[in-house]
């Protein structure tokens, strides 16, 4: 993982959307509450967010900024009994650099995920209703 570019939020404000449980792949990967709320307080900070989708493991996310892309893969706290309060918010992209044939060099795409991940950081930092928002170095759920 690129360091420091894993959020742990918590807050009471996501709780399972009715039918979330028909939509899901595994039991309680909840999420699609936190996917709505950033699909729409994102854009006014500079990222794009076309579109959301249930995966087996979680919640995906595409996120853009400029030209860059990537995912940012939402999981609930797996130790949650009903409605989880601790969410994982990872990038899709856990190197720092990626061979480019067009270039004939590797390119380092740390920049902009933790940019990404910073802009994302201050919009729910903003949130008084998310009082709980801190970096971490890889999944923070045991």
């Amino acid at each position: 993982m690129i360091p420091q570019s894993c959020l742990l939020i918590e807050s009471k404000k996501f709780p399972v959307l009715p039918g979330e449980d028909q939509e899901i792949t595994n039991e309680r990967m909840y999420g699609k509450a936190l996917c709505q709320y950033l699909q729409s307080e994102l854009p006014p900070a500079g990222i794009k967010v076309p579109s959301y989708c249930n995966e087996d493991w979680g919640w995906w996310l595409d996120v853009e900024r400029g030209a860059f892309k990537m995912g940012l893969c939402i999981y609930s706290d797996p130790a949650a009994a009903k409605d989880p309060e601790r969410y994982a918010l990872l990038p899709s992209i856990h190197q720092e650099k990626k061979w480019s044939w067009a270039k004939f060099k590797k390119v380092d795409l740390a920049k902009d995920v933790l940019e990404i991940i910073a802009i994302v950081e201050r919009v729910l930092k903003r949130d008084k209703d998310i009082p709980v928002v801190t970096r971490h170095d890889d999944y923070p759920f045991e």
